[in-house]
């Protein structure tokens, strides 16, 4: 855990599973802790399935990006219930987060809502909502040191059709005149619609249910590569030897342990080739290649792994 330098009781994690789950469950401590395992596993797929579905997504032919400190552990398990073909292990992957805050630019969102029916507004009125919002928000940014003239601005509605109970998010175009979106706002938001649910009703009245301004500020500046992938490659040391030692892993397809190889992320250069079951460290993160998976490194030095059917 962090690369080893903080220290964990497997005892008495081991002590809390007998305790809590596997003693009232009657299982052993192994199986106990997989079924914890696997049923965040199946949260995250639940959760997946049911926002995919509510945006009109169709993830299969998609690839799933893993990251955060436990994402690459979890990663492969559910791209295979979901049937995702393909997970990357970007660098860095469980400090991904905190990476993305470093080097995303300073930006304040005003959310207003506000129920109102196209039918019942006009351009003068649109346009004093979104620059009422525009003004909150660019002055944040301006009280934060941004300079007006870097100050950028996306505007988007949440819409729906009068009577229905969910709302989609309709961005605007960029355009500095307000005014001219009022008529095209039915088909922006017909075209948006239709984008997701296959389908869209011309007649039935439109609303209005939130407003949305976010007013952000220029991205931090960056090499060509990005500071990330130079930060990795300073630190990698690529050597043959990549494998550092071996590990008992519980596969419940195997319904045991199998030992597994370790293999040291920094050692891995571009072209190597990995065939789970293997677990691959890094100072903030484990990725755990499953039975059958194949994975390897590419240019980037990201993880590609390929994700065997069941």
């Amino acid at each position: 855990f962090l690369g080893g330098k903080m220290s964990l009781s497997k005892e008495k994690a081991v002590q809390v599973i007998e305790t809590k789950i596997a003693g009232p469950l009657k299982l052993g401590n192994a199986r106990a802790a997989w079924g914890i395992h696997e049923t965040a596993n199946e949260d995250v797929a639940r959760a997946f399935r049911v926002h995919a579905a509510g945006r009109g997504f169709d993830y299969r032919q998609s690839a799933m990006i893993a990251f955060g400190g436990s994402g690459p552990i979890h990663a492969l398990r559910i791209a295979r219930k979901l049937k995702i073909p393909r997970v990357i292990f970007p660098i860095g992957a469980g400090v991904m987060s905190a990476f993305g805050l470093l080097v995303s630019p300073n930006s304040f969102e005003v959310i207003k809502a506000e129920k109102v029916l196209l039918n019942q507004l006009n351009a003068g009125a649109l346009t004093e909502r979104l620059n009422q919002l525009v003004n909150q928000a660019s002055q944040f940014l301006l009280e934060a040191g941004v300079a007006h003239d870097s100050i950028g601005i996306r505007l988007r509605l949440d819409m729906r059709y009068q009577g229905q109970g969910h709302e989609i998010e309709v961005p605007l175009p960029q355009i500095k005149d307000i005014a001219h979106i009022f008529n095209e706002l039915p088909r922006l938001f017909a075209d948006h619609y239709a984008r997701v649910f296959s389908i869209s009703f011309l007649k039935q009245p439109i609303e209005i249910v939130n407003w949305k301004v976010e007013a952000s500020g220029p991205a931090p500046p960056m090499s060509e590569r990005g500071f990330f992938l130079d930060s990795f490659i300073a630190a990698t040391e690529v050597d043959k030897d990549f494998i550092k030692g071996t590990r008992n892993v519980y596969f419940p397809d195997r319904d045991g342990f199998i030992e597994c190889p370790i293999y040291d992320r920094y050692k891995l250069g571009p072209g190597v080739v990995i065939k789970g079951p293997a677990l691959i460290e890094e100072n903030e993160s484990t990725c755990v290649i499953g039975l059958g998976d194949l994975v390897h490194v590419d240019a980037g030095h990201n993880l590609i792994a390929d994700v065997t059917a069941d």
